[in-house]
């Protein structure tokens, strides 16, 4: 009798070391794989006003938020297609000094208001209008500092008041 329970035992001990193992060996190997990332910038990160999509995805995007007709689509594409090209051209040039920072910073806002300026004379007042309701607000100018945040204001010494 007692061997019978012995070998039971040690029957389930050995399936148990043999699962342990088994798992052992697959998790170093799955650990090993390459993750894949996804190409581009993550989700909803810095494209500007498409939120990361292509031109064409934006020309899509407000083509059927504002219901716009053949004609339209194809003027909005190809504004989209070359506030893009210059987009690019402008980021080829390199981030630089500060100075050259600001510079660029007044350059993107030049091509955001000369793309509005395009899409008003393709739009009607009416589709114009809901595109400037619909269109990300960007927060306003800055003194190319960064956010200060809730720091408090410092007294003449420079010292925190």
């Amino acid at each position: 009798m007692q061997t019978s329970w012995l070998r039971g035992a040690l029957g389930a001990a050995l399936v148990g070391v043999l699962h342990f193992t088994a798992i052992g060996k697959a998790l170093p190997a799955r650990a090993q794989e390459p993750a894949t990332r996804p190409q581009g910038p993550p989700p909803g990160r810095g494209q500007g006003k498409g939120q990361g999509h292509s031109p064409e995805q934006q020309a899509d995007d407000l083509a059927k938020k504002l219901k716009l007709n053949a004609r339209q689509q194809g003027e909005v594409a190809a504004i989209f297609k070359s506030q893009h090209e210059q987009m690019q051209a402008q980021r080829g040039e390199g981030p630089g000094t500060d100075a050259d920072r600001e510079k660029g910073m007044g350059q993107l806002r030049r091509l955001d208001a000369d793309t509005d300026a395009k899409l008003k004379t393709v739009l009607t007042p009416a589709q114009y209008k809901q595109y400037q309701a619909q269109k990300p607000q960007h927060g306003g100018p800055r003194d190319g500092k960064g956010d200060k945040g809730s720091r408090p204001p410092k007294d003449a010494t420079g010292a925190a008041n």
